[in-house]
């Protein structure tokens, strides 16, 4: 019976997937939709291998002994999400201690560590307390304008606590790179957070820098090598141009924003667990 919950939760994660592929499916700047096919299937995967591994391998549910190897196939999954969480805290921590050592300097009211390169980055790097870093040449190609603009669009990020959150699903994405659509999703996800980013910056700068300032980067980007330390993108480019300046161009009040009310499917992972009281340890 436990090989059936884990086939059951398979087809179902594999089948939301397969769903999100078709043209109907209409998840493109929409968050909440866009969080459910992505978050959802990696999820009640994750849930059901924890609750068959929770109900051991002794037993029997409904009838149904339960076997080794539905256990063992759990146990399997389990230990692949431990070490791939291991894996990305020690890749964060790493990357955050770089970033310590940097040195640092007030540009527009904000404490920014400066990244020796010629190459236009800027990020915020951490956890939940981000740091933003920005690079020397990103400094020496903008103009004041266009670089606080910059800087406005990176602190967008840390007030959404993009750093944070996008940490939880970037381990989503590499439990279940092997599902279908998984990287078209994650991608959207990336836009979904750089189009926040830009409506919140343009709030307090005008559109037009934010727009200026992208171009800029980007054609600076492609012309200029990229002798960084880490491998790591800049978020200010990494996502598509042309969206993004049409975003800020057009009415970005538009813009479909975050709610947390468009994650109350986060209940239904819990599922799983509907079927501890069916479990009879003792057979």
């Amino acid at each position: 019976m436990h090989f059936i919950l884990i086939f059951s939760a398979l087809l179902i994660a594999y089948g939301i997937r397969l769903i999100s592929q078709l043209k109907g499916i209409k998840y493109q700047k929409k968050w909440g939709l866009s969080l459910f096919l992505f978050g959802f299937p990696p999820l009640l995967l994750f849930m059901t291998c924890f609750t068959v591994f929770l109900m051991g391998y002794h037993g029997e549910m409904w009838g149904i002994k339960a076997s080794k190897f539905s256990y063992y196939l759990s146990v399997s999954f389990l230990i692949f999400s431990v070490f791939t969480f291991i894996k990305i805290t020690w890749d964060l921590h790493q990357l955050s201690k770089l970033v310590h050592e940097y040195p640092s300097k007030n540009l527009h009211g904000k404490n920014i560590k400066i990244l020796e390169t010629s190459f236009p980055y800027a990020a915020q790097v951490g956890f939940w307390r981000s740091q933003l870093v920005i690079s020397k040449g990103l400094i020496k190609l903008l103009s004041e304008e266009h670089l606080n603009a910059v800087i406005a669009h990176e602190s967008a990020h840390e007030i959404h606590k993009d750093p944070f959150f996008f940490f939880w699903l970037s381990y989503l994405e590499r439990l279940t790179f092997w599902l279908p659509n998984n990287e078209k999703l994650w991608n959207n996800l990336l836009l979904l957070r750089e189009l926040r980013a830009d409506n919140t910056a343009s709030k307090t700068v005008d559109y037009l820098l934010i727009a200026e300032a992208l171009l800029m980067v980007t054609k600076a980007a492609i012309n200029v090598p990229k002798p960084l330390i880490f491998k790591l993108e800049c978020p200010f480019t990494n996502c598509r141009l042309e969206e993004r300046i049409e975003n800020l161009l057009n009415d970005s009040t538009n813009f479909s924003t975050f709610n947390w009310q468009q994650i109350i499917w986060l209940i239904l992972i819990f599922i799983p667990w509907i079927f501890f009281p069916f479990h009879n340890p003792c057979t």
